[in-house]
């Protein structure tokens, strides 16, 4: 059964995906219940994009987020930046989670930006920034985590910029990977830890088709 959920010929069923949805505004209604605990307001609402090649602000679900960082593990002297981090939701996963590292966030759109600056306020932990990811120098960080911010063309480029600034080792979570991931499968200094699909958790449909995560260090040559 488990096999089954996967092909298309299931989820592009009418009635299945009549399903899908009323599951996935179960998993947005617990979403928001825990965004209003950290954040003071929900995070749900999508938000298209403003700029060619980067992609809309949608929310990832708890859910996901849960599964993405099971094996996690953060000290202090860690350095975590979301890429395109929209409202916010990673960083409340984060604060909820207790991580002890540094949190921080970007985001070019200027109305989303200024809604996650809102709550983020009175978590120190947190500096979010509304500007270009292209502008940033990212040995600041040690872990960076995209929920598909760019489009392909737009994520190789982010992938050669980060390439030649490193100077020290990066973690990097990929989620929704599937479009672009590939780019990152044999290329030196990069080694994939895990690839997994994720489609139901704990009985419910995290989104509407099968999405894709890895998980990947980056190692600079010296």
């Amino acid at each position: 059964m488990a096999r089954f959920l996967y092909k298309q010929k299931f989820y592009r069923n009418w009635f299945v995906r009549k399903f899908i949805r009323i599951s996935r505004k179960s998993v947005d209604f617990f979403d928001s219940f825990t965004d209003k605990r950290i954040c003071g307001e929900s995070l749900s609402k999508f938000v298209p994009s403003i700029a060619e090649g980067s992609t809309g602000s949608q929310s990832t679900p708890y859910l996901v987020l849960e599964t993405i960082f099971k094996d996690a593990e953060f000290s202090e002297d860690d350095s975590f930046i979301d890429v395109g981090c929209g409202k916010g939701r990673i960083l409340a996963f984060m604060i909820k989670k207790k991580y002890p590292c540094s949190l921080h966030g970007i985001e070019h759109n200027e109305e989303v930006a200024a809604y996650a600056q809102k709550w983020t306020r009175k978590y120190p932990q947190i500096d979010l920034m509304c500007g270009d990811a292209f502008k940033l120098d990212y040995n600041d960080y040690t872990v960076i985590y995209m929920g598909r911010p760019f489009e392909p063309e737009m994520f190789y480029r982010f992938i050669d910029l980060i390439e030649s600034q490193l100077t020290h080792p990066i973690k990097l979570y990929y989620w929704v990977d599937q479009q672009s991931g590939g780019y990152l499968n044999g290329r030196p200094g990069w080694e994939m830890h895990l690839r997994k699909t994720l489609f139901v958790r704990r009985g419910l449909f995290i989104a509407m088709t099968p999405q894709g995560y890895s998980i990947w260090t980056y190692t600079p040559k010296k």
